[in-house]
């Protein structure tokens, strides 16, 4: 989807959390704009955040505890100033529990400090935070001599137009206008509870599940007036939509089906019960209090708890002291420095494409050269794989050759005789890599490398190169096929499914599609071929034959409701998991 259209989505989704608006609603709005149009307010809280990992298999629960202290300055609505600290120390004692050596330990007190600060100020469209935050991050921002970073542009934020009509009497009114006609039908489940300048509001996720349904419901059976009222709205702010993305938001209904958000939303009541918000704000004539509680539990196996309080005192003298030692970056700049560079490596032998199911095992760049887990590829090609701890030896044997690469050295052993390599064997997260080319080359493989616009393919193939190209060209086609009979599957219908192709491919790419398309189109049989393969693949990996979605039509709501409770539970558990062998 467009980027200006998802912005109009975001002012959907924005109207949607409000939800219809009640009288208690709206009073409480009210009393919130008031607190917002003071000049000057001082700031402060305090949240206590509680994990819970368990270990599906195991049982093992980790629980990780972290106080949060917060104080602030704000002035108007433009310039505010917050700190925050967040207290490490408990969760540190529980990753140090974990930890394997003393060289753990030792990496975990020099790179994870006790206490993080999170010094944040916000001037204008202009955001400003110390760069300490980022430490833990990564290394991207050790060459920055300043103090801080900031990220000030339209394209990080909303044009001057925009802010001022967002902040502005006529949005409300727009809005408000725009919600009466989303939700004309719908009657508020979810509301304050008003007792005098105190408001009230509690909320289980099924509550809020429910509300969001019928939110979405309400829009969708007024789309058309919806549809022209946002679109006004996005006008009046300067945002730039062509006449094609009006027309294809306005059609934004013909896809949505009740009945399949109210399945999915099923699932998700099932995976987040006893999720829970709560909020208890007392407005006063120069203070203002909350009380602010979320508790997120994943199917048993993740639970997240946070109880906060925040307090704001009118204070029309307060100043903040913007500091003057900034590095101004775009988000694109800043992205680059605190995030590691993702290599990601397709490898394919013979044309058919390699998994590797170990995270820790996936394919490198290493100074310009492709290298693999030794053991994790070279098995799957029929090696075997010997490692020398004592000697730090890699021996890599196929049928009658034999490599032997040592960990750091530029030289190896191939069939006894020593030859000089262009990048050594190296070990990274305890697994041992070795350049692909040489030792591919040395077994009797060719290595092709395409740099395919910064997502590299490498080939290894024992065939003729016309061979790989033929086969790479079936398979491509297979591919194809099933992805047009997927789409038939689904019940896209044809002119639907060739606008997704023309919008998705371009040039040879979409003549490729087409023509599968067209070939599927004239042969009803190859058609169902390719329909019955993906049936079937999709219940091998769904874990259940034909036989068990003819019973499940059978069965009663209650049969369907436990699958579906099993479903989420394994999903959870999955999930549990990853983040479970993450904290340890």
């Amino acid at each position: 989807m467009k980027k200006k259209i998802l912005t109009i989505l975001l002012v959907l989704v924005a109207a949607i959390t409000l939800g219809a608006c009640s009288a208690n609603t709206t009073s409480y709005l009210d009393a919130a704009e008031k607190v917002g149009n003071w000049k000057g307010a001082k700031v402060s809280g305090k949240f206590d955040y509680n994990i819970e990992v368990k270990d599906p298999e195991s049982k093992e629960t980790i629980k990780i505890n972290f106080p949060v202290t917060m104080t602030g300055e704000q002035i108007g609505k433009d310039k505010a100033h917050v700190l925050m600290n967040m207290d490490f120390s408990k969760f540190k004692e529980v990753v140090a529990k974990q930890a394997k050596s003393e060289e753990d330990l030792t990496g975990l007190n020099k790179d994870f400090p006790n206490n993080i600060k999170m010094d944040i100020f916000v001037n204008g469209n202009e955001v400003i935070i110390s760069k300490d935050i980022f430490a833990i991050a990564g290394n991207g921002l050790k060459d920055i001599k300043e103090d801080y970073i900031s990220f000030a542009d339209e394209a990080n934020g909303l044009s001057p137009k925009a802010t001022k009509y967002f902040s502005s009497e006529e949005f409300k009114t727009d809005l408000l206008k725009l919600m009466n006609i989303a939700f004309k039908d719908v009657k508020q489940g979810i509301d304050y509870k008003v007792e005098g300048n105190t408001y009230t509001l509690n909320a289980t996720s099924d509550q809020i599940i429910d509300e969001f349904i019928k939110a979405s419901d309400g829009v969708m059976k007024n789309w058309d007036a919806v549809s022209t009222n946002l679109l006004t709205i996005i006008d009046k702010a300067g945002i730039p939509v062509t006449d094609e993305e009006k027309k294809d938001f306005k059609e934004l209904n013909k896809n949505y089906k009740a009945e399949d958000l109210k399945k999915a939303a099923n699932e998700i009541k099932e995976t987040v019960k006893g999720s829970s918000i709560s909020e208890k704000s007392t407005f006063g004539e120069n203070k203002y209090t909350q009380e602010i509680g979320v508790n997120f539990n994943f199917a048993d196996s993740i639970k997240v708890s946070v109880k906060g309080n925040v307090e704001t005192i009118k204070d029309e003298n307060v100043k903040i002291n913007f500091p003057t030692s900034v590095k101004k970056l775009t988000l694109e700049e800043y992205t680059s420095l605190v995030m590691p560079k993702m290599d990601v490596v397709t490898v394919r032998v013979n044309g058919e494409d390699i998994t590797f199911e170990d995270a820790d095992a996936l394919p490198k760049i290493i100074n310009d050269r492709t290298m693999l887990a030794a053991r994790t590829f070279y098995e799957k090609i029929g090696a075997k794989v010997d490692w020398n701890g004592k000697d730090k030896t890699v021996t890599v044997t196929k049928d009658n050759d034999k490599v032997i690469l040592t960990v750091g050295a530029n030289k190896a052993l191939v069939n006894g005789k020593e030859v000089k390599l262009d990048s050594p064997a190296t070990i990274i997260n305890d697994k041992t890599y070795i350049p692909v080319r040489f030792v591919s080359e040395a077994f009797g493989y060719k290595v092709k490398y395409d740099a395919n616009e910064g997502m590299p393919i490498v080939d290894i193939f024992n065939i003729t190169e016309k061979e790989l190209a033929d086969k790479l060209a079936e398979i491509e086609k297979e591919d194809n096929y099933k992805m047009i009979a997927s789409m038939k599957s689904s019940g896209q219908k044809d002119e639907e499914i060739v606008k997704m192709l023309k919008d998705s491919y371009k040039g040879e790419e979409l003549e490729k599609v087409l023509a599968a398309k067209e070939d599927l189109d004239k042969n009803p049989e190859l058609l169902k071929k390719y329909q019955d393969q993906i049936k079937k693949e999709m219940e091998e990996i769904l874990g259940k034959d034909s036989k068990e979605e003819v019973a499940e039509k059978k069965e009663n709501k209650e049969v369907k409701d436990e699958k579906i409770v099993e479903k989420t539970e394994k999903t959870a558990e999955e999930a549990a998991k990853v983040l479970f062998s993450v904290i340890k």
